[in-house]
């Protein structure tokens, strides 16, 4: 009793969703909470739009370097984060997380509301 899931197609890329996390929303549906895992890896993507050294990363998304470390490598494990010359930069792959992450954050404040 193997039953598959069928997904639909992916589309491409809502430019619009990013740009409003880009311009400073955020991601977390509920403001003054801890953020979860996803969330952070979702602003380490965000904010590694371009070459970004590790200091600047850590203070742009407000994490201590033994947390930044550990997300780090796991994102490049993952290869959603490439390292060139000790500087980070989100990948395809680490963009179709975002979309993917904005359009489960919109599902889910939705419901929410």
């Amino acid at each position: 009793m193997n039953a598959q899931i069928q997904i639909p197609p992916f589309k491409n890329v809502n430019e619009p969703k990013l740009i409003k996390f880009r311009m400073g929303n955020g991601w977390s549906l509920n403001k003054g909470t801890r953020r979860d895992r996803l969330e952070i890896l979702a602003e380490i993507l965000l904010f590694c739009e371009k070459h970004k050294a590790k200091t600047s990363i850590m203070y742009k998304t407000n994490l201590n370097y033994a947390q930044l470390k550990s997300h780090l490598k796991f994102l490049t494990s993952q290869n959603l984060l490439m390292r060139d010359m000790n500087k980070y930069a989100t990948t395809e792959k680490g963009y179709r997380f975002l979309e993917l992450f904005a359009e489960l954050s919109d599902i889910l404040r939705d419901l929410n509301m």
